[in-house]
């Protein structure tokens, strides 16, 4: 199944416009001296009624998904987290954030007690090139925004204004349909360790290899991706992989009490352009959230040779 397909992922063509910006899609580092990357991300927006209310939670402590916590204070978790902009869904309401995060003398992003970025919220105000209002409704001093009932055609920027600079990605409205939740990881490293592969792309594919959806990892290795209820497999981009990984990954489940893995590995002649298979519990996607069943593992080159390398393995 070689059906791997080049993608404009335009949701990371983040764009930093003057003080420094490249253009190309690295983020401005140069405000104030500072050595911190900003991205614009968003995030879904936490509802009154999915608070159980057990804490009183600030504006601020809302719109953080780091805050201590939260997650437990949810009636339903699963709707709240970072979304790549390129897959929110008619009638959703989103936040739209400019985040900067603090690196090292290296370029390394500073890691936090719990082992995540640091993620600072800056406030920045936004504005859309959908001027109208066409797709939706976009509160430029908060960047609360409320997408509209039609699907976009092509995409959308938001700009992100801060202390002179102005920085930009692109967003899109797609329509209702199925919201598939997944985490990829670095193999043998810490539950963490999905921040080293921020911006790995995956993409999605129907029953005739049709590519049907793309999706973006997100600062902490999750991602919230919007594809049809005909979805039935995926693959990990391997050139989209972080320099300090292999093009290698697998994902395993358990079905039965039989576990089927699979594995992928681009250096193994004839894999490139293979995708993975949907474990059999997520055929038939419904309308709503679906999580997968097991985690997608990427192998950092810190562990050595590529291991359990047995070539392209699918059902």
């Amino acid at each position: 199944m070689k059906h791997v397909q080049k993608f404009a992922f335009a949701m990371l063509a983040l764009v930093a416009i003057g003080c420094g910006g490249s253009g190309s899609g690295t983020p401005s580092t140069s405000i104030s001296g500072n050595t911190t990357k900003y991205y614009v991300e968003a995030i879904v927006k936490i509802k009154s009624t999915n608070l159980k209310g057990d804490k009183n939670w600030t504006a601020a402590q809302l719109l953080n998904p780091q805050t201590p916590g939260l997650q437990a204070d949810l009636n339903d978790p699963t709707v709240f987290g970072v979304l790549d902009p390129m897959n929110i869904q008619v009638g959703e309401e989103v936040v739209f954030q400019l985040v900067g995060y603090p690196t090292d003398s290296s370029g390394n992003v500073i890691l936090n007690a719990s082992g995540l970025p640091v993620r600072n919220i800056l406030p920045a105000t936004f504005s859309s090139s959908d001027i109208n209002g066409t797709y939706g409704s976009l509160a430029g001093s908060t960047g609360d925004y409320v997408a509209g009932s039609a699907k976009s055609s092509g995409y959308i920027a938001v700009t992100a204004s801060y202390k002179g600079a102005q920085f930009q990605t692109n967003y899109s409205i797609q329509v209702r349909q199925a919201r598939l939740l997944g985490t990829v990881l670095g193999e043998g490293l810490s539950s963490t360790s999905g921040s080293q592969l921020y911006h790995t792309k995956l993409q999605f594919f129907d029953g005739n290899g049709a590519l049907v959806g793309a999706v973006a990892v997100q600062y902490d290795g999750s991602f919230r991706a919007s594809v049809p209820t005909t979805t039935q497999t995926f693959t990990v981009v391997p050139d989209s992989i972080p320099a300090a990984f292999y093009q290698s990954y697998s994902y395993a489940y358990n079905v039965g009490g039989t576990t089927t893995s699979y594995q992928y590995d681009a250096g193994v002649g004839g894999c490139d352009g293979q995708a993975l298979l949907f474990p059999p519990s997520s055929y038939n996607l419904s309308i709503g959230t679906t999580t997968l069943p097991q985690t997608i593992y990427v192998q950092p080159r810190s562990s050595g040779t590529i291991l359990g390398s047995t070539g392209c393995t699918e059902p």
